[in-house]
């Protein structure tokens, strides 16, 4: 990934002189702190909101960036390198976090339903998705034709989909926790299995189809697709397959040699944190050295660690993440408020047709379609079914995506220079409304449908 170039500290950092723009001392500006730390308390407050209105934290977190948008302003000027930093660091944390929740032993029953769900079930979402987006797009990704004619380029609307197939594992476990006296366990261990897999499956097939279509080589995002292609499927599949094998290849190792070395290291608990933090960093570096396989690697490190026997009772992958849990819900806040700032809600107005639309036809269609494809390999009645196919909240990882969607769409092969600009915006804020809707609609609808669908739940129901 390219970074831009450094820049030089101000006098104010150095020590120097004097900068009336910048707290003394730092290159920030005047009452960042100030802002930030009550940006963060505004947050909070909007998850305690959240719990009682029964909808994901994800959805008030949101409300609370669009409301407090400054981006006009000097608190979050941010630069290329530094959206990427955040960006990529946040993703980084989910992952690792992701994988260490991801115990085998609790889905021995539906493991095979699940790995399908999480790839299969992707593609398939994936390809309807993208069609969609496609026929529905015009060529600038604002209105709604409904046709083949004035189309949106096949990339651009591939891409923007393959942002949409991720779910959030907090997210839906938000959407589940007041559904538990309703929804069988092994329902919300689909779900939250699935969620940590499709962070994985939608950044590769984010790099494959970002390599696939791309007109030419081109800086930057090398953490989601390893190599830049001529379109030549059976070359692009290679390279994906090289970009997996270093992943899991550098994951195994350091998730084997952190389980084995775990008990020797740490002296007492207050370091757990200290080693999760470095495990994620050391696996996403030798992914990145062997590959650019970084974000598998720490996907597949968090899982080598959370399946390990570990000898001492005080040092397993459930302790690991209890430490990690706050990092993993700043780092879902950061990536949330962080493109809440990045979108201009006026700017949005007219693109509220297409992205509502997107929104319906994703949670509606195409993925109860996806479950209807490979519901054979479930043991499970139609009602769980029905209740898998409405379940599965979007929210952080394809905010983070989108981000990347910005920079690649002006590099693929059928965008016209004229309009490659305005299309990243557009379909920036398309998957940005389509993760709205979803939360609102999913918050909404969840617990009236999965009492209709008579399950028994996982808590026993309260006493009339």
């Amino acid at each position: 990934m390219a970074y831009g170039a450094a820049h030089p500290l101000p006098l104010a950092a150095t020590g120097l002189g004097a900068d009336l723009n910048h707290s003394p001392g730092t290159i920030l500006p005047r009452g960042f702190f100030l802002f930030l730390g009550l940006l963060y308390l505004l947050a909070l407050a909007a998850d305690r909101w959240a719990t009682r209105l029964g909808v994901p934290a994800a959805l008030t977190v949101l409300v609370v960036g669009m409301l407090v948008n400054f981006n006009d302003g000097d608190f979050l000027a941010l630069d290329h390198a530094q959206v990427e930093t955040l960006h990529v660091m946040s993703l980084a944390l989910l992952l690792f976090y992701s994988g260490l929740k991801t115990d085998l032993r609790r889905f021995r029953i539906h493991l095979s339903f699940a790995l399908l769900l999480s790839t299969l079930g992707v593609v398939v979402s994936l390809i309807s998705l993208g069609s969609w987006l496609v026929w529905l797009g015009s060529p600038g990704g604002d209105l709604l034709v409904l046709g083949w004619q004035q189309r949106m380029p096949w990339g651009a609307g591939l891409l923007a989909a393959a942002c949409l197939m991720a779910t959030d594992g907090s997210a839906t476990e938000d959407l589940l926790q007041p559904l538990r006296r309703w929804l069988p366990r092994d329902v919300s261990d689909v779900l939250q299995f699935e969620a940590a897999l499709t962070n994985l499956a939608a950044i590769l097939c984010f790099g494959f189809i970002s390599a696939f279509f791309q007109g030419q080589a081109h800086g930057g995002h090398g953490h989601l697709h390893a190599t830049y292609g001529s379109g030549v499927v059976v070359e692009e599949l290679l390279n994906l397959l090289k970009h997996l094998f270093a992943g899991v290849l550098a994951g195994i190792l350091v998730g084997l040699g952190a389980s084995l070395l775990i008990d020797r290291v740490l002296r007492e608990h207050s370091q757990l944190l200290v080693l999760a933090i470095s495990v994620a960093f050391v696996s996403y570096g030798l992914g990145n050295t062997f590959g650019g396989g970084g974000i598998v690697a720490v996907f597949v490190c968090g899982l080598v660690m959370s399946n390990w026997r570990y000898q001492d009772s005080w040092v397993n992958h459930e302790a690991l993440q209890k430490v990690l849990l706050p990092f993993n819900t700043l780092a879902e806040y950061t990536i949330l408020l962080l493109l809440a700032f990045l979108v201009h809600p006026e700017r949005m107005v007219g693109i509220l047709p297409l992205g509502f639309a997107t929104g319906l036809i994703l949670l509606f269609v195409v993925r109860p379609l996806a479950v209807l494809i490979i519901h054979r390999s479930s043991q499970m009645n139609r009602g769980a079914l029905l209740a898998i196919s409405f379940c599965g909240v979007r929210a952080a990882v394809p905010l983070a995506l989108s981000m990347s969607l910005v920079l690649e769409v002006p590099e693929l092969r059928g965008v016209s220079p004229a309009i490659a600009e305005t299309l990243a915006q557009n379909l920036a804020a398309v998957v940005f409304i389509v993760i709205f809707v979803d939360l609102v609609i999913q918050g909404l609808l969840a617990r009236p449908l999965v009492r209709r669908l008579g399950l028994t739940g996982a808590e026993p129901r309260p006493t009339p």
